[in-house]
């Protein structure tokens, strides 16, 4: 049967056939390898049996269908995703994350107590010397340098901003994107366990 849902939605599906594969190998492992009876309770055993068979069986084929159905469409998302260019923007946006990231932490970082190098000279020698500090430790005070000057700071000030704008409209993008519909084939047996039943 033919279903056209967003991209997003096929995403949903393959996660939905994904899980509910998961649910019967579990079941499938359990009826094949670890079914137990006790020795004494041989009445009929071999109906049972047959019976957790048949349900391995069934459990097997829809597992089989279910990992070839989310191949299928990982590999249509995958085509289109190329031609919508959601890995590429997905890839700048990352990366667009990245620096927004750095950027942010080197500004927070700034401290109130750093000192400018040009301004050393003019600091008692024993600033920065802990007076609670441990006698036994041979640490020398030190002073935290204000290497960043006001205008590299303001630089990355505007830069976050400026990456974070870009990171949004590219993920606002792929959403965009991601709202294209795409036309496949789902087994019959399948269309309850991905959610597509009415």
């Amino acid at each position: 049967m033919n279903y056209t849902l967003t991209l997003t939605r096929w995403h949903k599906v393959a996660e939905r056939l994904n899980a509910g594969s998961k649910e019967r190998e579990a079941r499938a492992l359990a009826a094949l390898t670890a079914t137990e009876v006790s020795p004494w309770n041989k009445q009929g055993v071999e109906a049972k049996a047959e019976e957790i068979a048949a349900r391995a069986k069934s459990d097997l084929a829809m597992i089989e269908s279910a990992t070839e159905a989310v191949a299928r469409i990982r590999a249509a998302l995958a085509v289109r995703n190329v031609q919508l260019g959601i890995s590429e923007r997905l890839a700048q946006a990352d990366a667009a994350n990245r620096r927004v990231k750095l950027y942010r932490e080197l500004l927070e970082k700034q401290d109130v107590d750093m000192v400018r190098p040009e301004d050393m000279q003019h600091v008692p020698s024993t600033a920065g010397a802990d007076e609670t500090r441990d006698f036994l430790r041979l640490s020398a005070p030190s002073v935290t340098l204000a290497i960043a000057d006001r205008a590299l700071l303001e630089d990355l000030r505007a830069k976050l901003a400026h990456e974070q704008a870009r990171a949004h409209a590219l993920l606002d993008a792929v959403a965009d994107a991601n709202r294209e519909k795409l036309e496949l084939e789902l087994d019959k047996d399948l269309v309850e366990i991905a959610g597509l039943a009415a």
